[in-house]
């Protein structure tokens, strides 16, 4: 929605829209109260491919405290956006629809401005080490930015995105429980991965290990698949879902993505607002609980979704909006 409708703002430096938040954080707030208005259960935040590092690579921030106030101010905007959507609705209402947030945190890929989210090859020599300790670093930053005044008991839940391996979601894992061991909070987890097949990871691996993987802590509430094309999501789910002890999240493109020649394909891949939500009920028979929209689903695709949710009877038990 933000790189649509905001063009002029550009990528801040490989941040894109985490830095586009620092840079308009008014555009980000008025994105989030935009899908809430159209329906969203579940937002999540404008933080995908926010880090210490790459703040300040991007010169957004000098030290790791200035990054540590970026990030927190980040999820700022959609407490507001929330809280400001709360109030609009009056008494009544309120009482039945209370949103949720759940803060983005993308793949170790996604802060390094190559796409490598999508394939599992990072590069930058980077060891399982490597992607372990910088999840746990991006998790102890994001733990002090939730255990501030404005964010105390504001955050419920942490959407691990575009995740393309097992290898990946057992280091995302393994933070987890050190934390946990550690006894630092933070919200219970999704781990959502990426790929072009319907039975592998961007990286290759079974999907089945993938989702085995990540859900091996107790810290993982949900799994499943974000930023995939449409036409894949049946065969993922029906895999994703025969294995996974817990439940499914599903939220992908509204156009296909070229990750080879790192572009939008053209036109007749869109997706409407129509189609989206009559596929989107489809999925909910696949084995999803919680579906939404991810790249190139606009707050027109989340209205059509919920309302076709209303009158399926309530199913899915949630929508999920992006950020931007």
């Amino acid at each position: 929605l933000i790189a649509d409708e905001y063009p002029d703002l550009g990528q801040s430096g490989g941040m894109w829209v985490s830095g586009v938040a620092v840079r308009a954080p008014g555009a980000i707030r008025d994105a989030h109260r935009r899908y809430l208005e159209a329906g969203a259960d579940i937002i999540t935040t404008a933080t995908y491919q926010a880090s210490a590092s790459g703040y300040i690579a991007a010169g957004l921030a000098a030290t790791e405290a200035e990054a540590d106030a970026l990030l927190a101010a980040t999820v700022v905007l959609a407490v507001e956006a929330r809280a400001q959507f709360i109030q609009a609705q009056g008494e009544a209402a309120q009482q039945q629809r209370q949103p949720l947030i759940a803060v983005s945190l993308g793949s170790v890929g996604a802060t390094l401005g190559d796409c490598s989210e999508y394939t599992g090859k990072f590069g930058q020599g980077l060891t399982t080490q490597d992607v372990y300790e910088f999840h746990l670093r991006r998790f102890a930053m994001l733990a002090r930015c939730l255990d501030t005044a404005e964010l105390r008991g504001q955050i419920d839940l942490l959407a691990m995105e575009t995740i393309p391996s097992a290898e990946e979601a057992s280091a995302i894992v393994r933070a987890l429980d050190r934390l946990d061991q550690d006894g630092v909070v933070l919200p219970a987890a999704w781990i959502a991965f990426t790929t072009a097949a319907t039975s592998q990871t961007g990286l290759g691996e079974p999907i089945e290990d993938a989702v085995r993987a990540a859900t091996s802590s107790p810290r993982v509430c949900a799994v499943g698949i974000n930023c995939v094309p449409t036409h894949i999501v049946p065969g993922l789910l029906a895999n994703i879902a025969r294995v996974s002890p817990v439940p499914v999240v599903c939220y992908p493109n509204g156009q296909t993505w070229q990750g080879s020649a790192s572009a939008w394909g053209d036109a007749s891949t869109q997706v409407s607002p129509a189609d989206y939500a009559k596929s989107a009920m489809e999925w909910v028979q696949n084995g999803a609980l919680v579906v939404g929209g991810c790249c190139k689903t606009t707050p027109e695709h989340i209205r059509t979704l919920a309302e076709a949710a209303a009158c399926s009877g309530g199913s899915p038990s949630s929508c999920c909006a992006p950020p931007a």
